[in-house]
């Protein structure tokens, strides 16, 4: 019985920092490194594909922040953080009747690293989670190290042709992009809108962003690589302005150093807050969000101790944004939605006072519902946050599916279909990518490629992309969308890895895309040499085994001369050099190639190492040498303390080698292993996971699968079945009978399930 390949493609990097460092303490040594490990730098949670939409009335405002004078100011002359993002703080009322709405700043642990990267680097990231204190510690910075520059703040994404303009037009600038998403993605920042400016010899341009950890993680290696789907242009864009910058990462919970320098501070703000930032983080206190959170809990009893109606409103706007639609909506669609969060049998109050409640400021700082332009709202950040730790990434009704899915723009849908995958709604993410494909975004295909990857949808998928085709090669899209949307219908009409597929007409329409790229693109262009690829994999596929590793081989000689040893493109080659090594005959060394990939893949924060993780497995399985299965299981942990004592094994790749640890530690499905100690890892992998994912998501599924197993393995079959049968269902039910998952959780049902002795 051959174990799920590849299940984990679902899987979000989402983790809590300190539950994880909770779980971790009374964890066995190697587990517990590996969750402290996949959360140092804060919590990150993948949550949706496509870039945060922004205020679409751009136009009626001013494109530019100004200051008193009504022109862009120099750093110096903002003295005021509040006014370009920080968050407002409790007032503080002086002797002289003057209202501080700011308190003192107190320096973090990376103060000075941050200033030191803004006098080395023109592109410095700020990365943190909500209210950690990013855009006060990168004000502070600015003010300290580029008091002479002009300020330029674009308010929006269609403002940036102006702050860049003006950029060249002075000999010392600092553009500001507070929440970096909101300026990416297509018809946003773009690398080479920025390397020019930043790099000019003449002047000094400094870009200085910030962005919430959450946000950051989308464009991880793993969400942003265009080589294995090569479907989603906003990350690649993105991904390719976020490796110019040089990133700072700010803590939530503040270090004893912190606190013992805000303890100095006479600010009984600051005191308060430090009583409660062991649990919160002295930024976030202060800046009301633990508090808002808390009250929007409390309220949810009868009118008048509670304000019930006030509570509905705002869990509409929460999950508004859990739906994936980050700017304000109009009030009316969350009046609508509001009646279906009344908790039955209270008595609420009236919608002016529940509208009043929820946009009233806590201790005149933020609310919980934020006011926009033209009767527009949007939950504070904080709590769709806060909530998604508290519950996992489940839990958002399916009418307030349904009226987001109704409400929102073409593009805008394509972000709420990747925030219903990620959130166990598949059906719901489908029913959005079909909403935009008809809407005429054809990149809608591809997401749907990719979103029913391991579903078993592969004509559905096939034909999504030949109609996607011929949609762009009619309409003169790009070269670079056909050539894209061509190379993915020759990798699904193929079936992709399971040789199940018409690998004959795959060849042809792989050698098509390859000609095609080459006369328009260039033969060593990035996407010629990714189609390319496909074609050593369709050539392989019809019995051409030498020729394919020839193909490859060369690919990655080319690839290496051309775009470098680490780049995706040759990553993506060497893989394909252990497949056709390890079917032309010699598995052994191709075990040895995916070891030599996955290493070097950790050694440069590149976490995208499953694929090669689960080939191993494979392989080794096929060839049934326990001293090498041995070997392998020793190999998995030197990975991952190399990874950890070096910084470098991210999130993705501290799940995919911890799931596999515990797979192997087991014996896998048949085979003799430490069944208690893969026991162990495996109910220590569900309790994070729980916790974080939430129950529904495939990560944990698959891990409850695992666990159920080792039960069967430790001489439990009854719980074995009762638990993988329970898990099947639930799979069955979040992502359908063709799942691989689904196949997976049966085959352990059927391992464990009493045998017919008359059969």
């Amino acid at each position: 019985m051959r174990r799920l390949r590849g299940w984990w493609l679902l899987v979000i990097a989402a983790t809590a920092s300190a539950v994880v460092s909770l779980l971790a303490s009374s964890m066995p040594a190697l587990v517990g490194s590996l969750l402290v490990g996949a959360v140092s730098g804060g919590a990150a949670v993948l949550t949706v594909r496509a870039e945060r939409a922004i205020d679409r009335n751009a136009a009626t405002r001013p494109q530019l922040y100004t200051g008193e004078r009504r022109k862009p100011p120099l750093v110096r002359d903002i003295e005021d953080p509040l006014s370009i993002g920080v968050h407002l703080a409790p007032p503080l009322t002086g002797p002289d009747g003057t209202i501080d709405r700011c308190p003192p700043y107190t320096r973090r642990d990376r103060s000075d690293d941050l200033e030191r990267a803004l006098a080395v680097s023109r592109f410095v990231l700020v990365v943190g989670e909500s209210t950690a204190g990013k855009s006060r510690a990168a004000y502070e910075a600015m003010r300290a190290c580029l008091p002479d520059h002009t300020f330029i703040r674009p308010v929006g994404k269609p403002d940036l042709p102006q702050a860049l303009d003006l950029a060249r037009r002075r000999s010392k600038s600092v553009i500001w992009l507070d929440d970096l998403d909101l300026y990416l993605g297509v018809d946003g920042l773009m690398a080479e809108m920025i390397s020019p400016l930043i790099a000019a010899p003449d002047r000094h341009c400094v870009v200085l962003a910030t962005m919430r950890s959450h946000e950051r993680a989308r464009y991880s290696p793993r969400a942003s690589s265009g080589l294995s789907d090569s479907d989603r242009q906003a990350h690649r864009l993105a991904g390719a302005v976020l490796k110019q910058a040089l990133e700072i990462r700010i803590e939530r919970l503040w270090s004893p150093d912190e606190r013992r320098a805000a303890a100095d501070v006479d600010d009984h703000r600051i005191r308060q807050a430090l009583e409660h930032g062991e649990q919160y983080g002295v930024s976030q206190y202060l800046a009301a969000g633990p508090q808002l959170f808390q009250e929007w809990l409390d309220a949810q009893g009868s009118w008048p101790e509670g304000r019930p109606r006030g509570a509905a409103l705002v869990s509409a706007a929460v999950d508004v944004r859990r739906a994936g639609v980050q700017r304000p909506v109009p009030l009316s669609l969350l009046r609508e939605l509001h009646e279906g969060y009344l908790r039955p049998g209270v008595r609420p109050e009236s919608w002016e006072q529940a509208l009043d409640w929820a946009t009233q400021p806590l201790h005149s700082t933020s609310s919980l519902l934020v006011p926009a332009e033209d009767e527009q709202y949007v939950a504070f950040d904080y709590l769709a946050d806060a909530l998604d730790e508290a519950q996992g990434l489940t839990g958002v009704p399916g009418q307030t599916w349904e009226a987001v899915v109704s409400f929102v723009t073409a593009s805008d849908v394509v972000e709420v279909g990747w925030s219903a995958y990620f959130r166990n709604r598949t059906d719901i993410a489908e029913r959005a990518l079909h909403q935009a494909f008809d809407a005429g975004l054809l990149e809608a295909a591809l997401d749907f490629s990719h979103m029913m990857s391991s579903a078993g949808r592969d004509e559905d998928v096939v034909s999504c992309l030949e109609q996607a085709l011929a949609r762009a090669s009619e309409s003169g899209a790009p070269p670079e969308e056909v050539i894209e949307l061509r190379r993915q219908v020759a990798w699904w009409v193929g079936a992709r890895y399971h040789a199940s597929g018409d690998p004959a007409r795959a060849l042809d329409l792989a050698r098509a895309a390859v000609e095609e790229s080459e006369r328009l693109l260039g033969a060593e262009h990035a996407q010629t040499l990714a189609c390319r690829l496909t074609l050593a994999r369709q050539v392989g596929a019809v019995g051409r085994t030498e020729e394919a590793l020839a193909l490859a081989e060369e690919l990655v000689e080319v690839g290496t001369r051309v775009h470098g040893a680490d780049s995706g493109i040759v990553h993506g080659g060497r893989f394909e050099v252990a497949v056709w090594t390890r079917w032309g005959g010699n598995p052994r060394r191709a075990v040895e190639l995916w070891q030599e990939l996955a290493a070097d893949k950790v050694a440069i924060g590149d976490g995208e190492i499953a694929d090669s993780l689960d080939n191993i497995e494979a392989t080794l399985e096929e060839i049934g040498d326990p001293r090498l299965d041995a070997d392998a299981v020793a190999w998995l942990d030197e990975l991952g303390e190399r990874g950890l004592q070096e910084g470098t094994l991210d999130g993705w790749g501290a799940m995919a080698l911890f799931t596999n640890l515990a797979w192997w530690v087991g014996g896998r499905m048949d085979g003799a292993g430490d069944h208690e100690r893969a026991r162990e890892i495996a109910e220590w992998a569900l309790e994070v996971g729980r916790s974080v994912f939430g129950a529904g998501d495939a990560h944990v599924l698959a891990g409850e699968v695992i666990l159920a197993h080792q039960l069967g393995r430790l001489g439990d079959p009854e719980a074995a079945v009762r638990r993988c049968a329970r898990v099947a269902e639930d799979v069955a039910r979040i992502y359908g009978e063709t799942h691989l998952l689904t196949g997976f959780a049966r085959s352990v049902v059927s391992r464990w399930s009493p045998r017919d002795s008359a059969g």
